[in-house]
């Protein structure tokens, strides 16, 4: 009884032993390849926030990177080798444009093609994807097993190019996309790539934004100087001591670039005249709560702050709001002596 219960027990060990000389097998690498330590090293490429100031179809916006930073990885060899350069493949993770020739699918209103700086003694950009291109430094030697390399740089530096493919809407959030991988291996990768990329290429934030954008007398602010008037309040009537205030405004960029669209033009205050808000309110030394900016329009319509009004005769998003400022005093008041202000900004609103 007690031999018969050895020998399942000697079994066993034996068996134990034979598995544990099989594991070189498991971890078998193609000739060459190049596995980097630690896990793939992931670039982020920040393209920051950018405007977009031709909305249509086949506008290029461009942006290059070089993210810097050398990262290790280890080749695995059966024979000796020496004198190789390394070669390298690379997988676009976006379907190929089937539109445009060496972009790829962004999202529905972009596409983008990614160029890949090599080293080496290549020294060029390649566009994603490609497939066994040769650094052309014939100086990596692997003694088998392997060897360690801790300089690699290729894929920190490249180009990105997006092409609008339709005129976008707002904008476009581009974070955590994820764009191309690159192998590598030293001696040719025609017969095989392996299966874990060196690095992998991320567009890691940025928003491409479309600006509805108006600007009123090419962004000079509009100044009007009353000189010296008198305070008494029979004679600011909103009548006399009247000035012009020409006002031309040109919208363009994002939803202006489809055509022509209605556009309304306010005069905007925080705090217009206590004693009526048709006028604007002004500031200055002494007491300015009775005296106030009345404005109107060419055909002498009183323009009440805040308030949008339809402006005729814009043509292509593009046309002057001509008006007319004058001082006002409430009624049965006479105003301090000394300097008052008043300041109001042109708002547009348009659909």
């Amino acid at each position: 009884m007690k031999l018969s219960g050895l020998f399942p027990r000697q079994a066993c060990v034996t068996c134990a032993l034979a598995l544990s000389l099989l594991p070189v097998g498991a971890q078998a690498y193609i000739d060459g390849e190049i596995i980097p330590v630690g896990g793939p090293h992931q670039y982020n490429i920040d393209v920051g926030n950018q405007d977009i100031t031709s909305n249509v179809a086949g506008s290029l916006i461009s942006s290059e990177f070089a993210l810097g930073g050398l990262y290790a990885g280890t080749a695995y060899c059966n024979t000796p080798m020496t004198n190789q350069p390394v070669f390298f493949t690379s997988r676009a993770t976006l379907a190929e444009s089937g539109n445009n020739p060496g972009y790829l699918r962004l999202n529905d209103y972009m596409d983008v093609k990614i160029e890949i700086y090599i080293r080496g003694n290549r020294l060029e950009y390649l566009p994603v994807p490609f497939n066994n291109e040769s650094n052309r430094a014939y100086q990596n030697t692997c003694a088998p097993p392997s060897v360690q390399y801790t300089d690699f740089e290729s894929g920190s530096k490249g180009r990105v190019t997006f092409m609008i493919t339709k005129p976008i809407i707002n904008g476009v959030n581009l974070v955590g996309t994820q764009i191309a991988e690159l192998y590598g291996r030293i001696g040719s990768t025609a017969s095989g790539i392996g299966s874990v990329p060196m690095s992998v290429i991320y567009i890691n934030s940025g928003v491409l934004t479309v600006p509805d954008k108006c600007v009123v007398n090419q962004g000079t602010p509009i100044v009007v100087d009353f000189g010296t008037i008198p305070g008494t309040g029979s004679k600011l009537n909103g009548n006399n001591y009247s000035h012009n205030v020409p006002i031309h405004v040109k919208c363009e960029g994002g939803s202006f670039t489809t055509g022509s669209l209605n556009i309304k033009l306010a005069i905007q205050q925080a705090s217009p005249a206590s004693f009526n808000s048709d006028y604007l309110g002004t500031t200055g030394s002494g007491d300015r709560s009775n005296l106030g900016i009345k404005l109107t329009d060419q055909s002498g319509s009183t323009i009440t702050p805040n308030r949008f009004y339809n402006v005729p005769g814009f043509n292509n998003n593009e046309g002057d709001w001509n008006l007319i400022a004058a001082p006002i005093a409430n009624a049965g008041t006479n105003i301090e002596e000394g300097d008052f202000q008043a300041s109001a900004t042109v708002v547009a609103e348009f659909q």
